[in-house]
């Protein structure tokens, strides 16, 4: 396993019974901040009581040093601009566009169907202000794919939607109303690395390591184990060219409620440093780190189209 350095990020768990997990990583202005899940309630008082998924939403944005350490971590982050009705977030995923940092998230309403968001982050103001929860012209959102990735360029965003079994892609056509127009749904051909041909979900926002995009991508196994492996994508077409043959990180072994839940959330490159931030059993934050020369030389095995 790629990544076999995993580290716990010193977090106030005993403030939030719940866990505080799912931690997604981005670097802004040479800082690494962090943003993560933070829950009074654990997944089984939830699922008993559905109406403890509306309490008051809380985060952690946080600050990592260059040993990814925390160096700094608040609790009071402000959700502004949300709607009225009881509502959850869930999921963020940062990422920087026209250097202002944003991160994508569920949005949950009371009464009303899962969706996705985008919403602009501060973190000197400890704020989270929802834009829009994010539509796609030409495409029938599926309540069952929530995990979507944006990939930031200079001057244009895209939305990927899906990986497998459709790899679905949409570009940004109005920021201030997350509006999107579908650009690419191709059917990929049934993987040859051992997953099984069932949907395959996106985990991470994609890092540009030397000529190519690089991301995470996820399956639970049939012991509801996850592990992610490692796509390239072709940064001209944004097209999936390989993936890996053997996943780069996985669970199986995880402190917290679930031992097969390690929910990748991010993939940096942090000079000749890979990093990866994930969720450990639903309850803990971690990095995990490995040689981007490591990395780059796993073995990986075409995409067909």
């Amino acid at each position: 396993m790629v990544f076999a350095n995993r580290n716990q990020l010193a977090l106030d768990y005993a403030r939030f019974p719940g866990g505080i997990f799912n931690p997604s990583l981005t670097q802004h202005a040479n800082t690494v901040w962090g943003m993560a899940r933070c829950e009074p309630h654990d997944q089984a008082a939830r699922n008993a009581d559905k109406l403890l998924n509306f309490t008051p939403m809380q985060a952690v944005l946080f600050r990592l040093d260059d040993s990814l350490s925390v160096a700094e971590a608040h609790y009071d982050v402000h959700f502004e601009n949300f709607p009225s009705l009881p509502w959850r977030a869930e999921d963020y995923r940062l990422f920087i566009f026209q250097n202002q940092l944003f991160c994508t998230h569920v949005l949950w309403v009371q009464g009303y169907n899962i969706g996705m968001a985008l919403s602009r982050v501060d973190q000197a103001a400890r704020t989270v202000t929802l834009i829009r929860p994010i539509t796609i012209d030409g495409l029938q959102i599926q309540g069952i794919e929530k995990n979507w990735a944006m990939i930031p360029n200079v001057d244009t965003l895209h939305c990927l939607y899906s990986f497998y079994p459709e790899y679905t892609l949409a570009e940004l056509t109005d920021l201030e109303t997350a509006r999107f127009r579908l650009t690419k749904n191709t059917k990929l051909q049934p993987p040859t690395n051992g997953l099984a041909d069932k949907m395959i979900s996106l985990s991470t926002v994609p890092q540009r390591i030397g000529d190519a995009l690089y991301l995470l991508v996820h399956q639970k196994d049939n012991e509801m184990i996850y592990r992610d492996f490692l796509v390239r994508l072709n940064p001209d077409t944004l097209a999936p060219e390989a993936i890996s043959q053997n996943p780069v990180i996985a669970g199986g072994d995880c402190e917290g409620f679930w031992r097969g839940y390690l929910t990748a959330y991010s993939l940096l490159t942090l000079s000749d440093r890979a990093v990866v931030s994930y969720g450990e059993g639903d309850r803990y934050a971690g990095v995990a780190t490995a040689g981007v020369e490591d990395l780059l030389a796993v073995p990986m095995v075409a995409l067909g189209r």
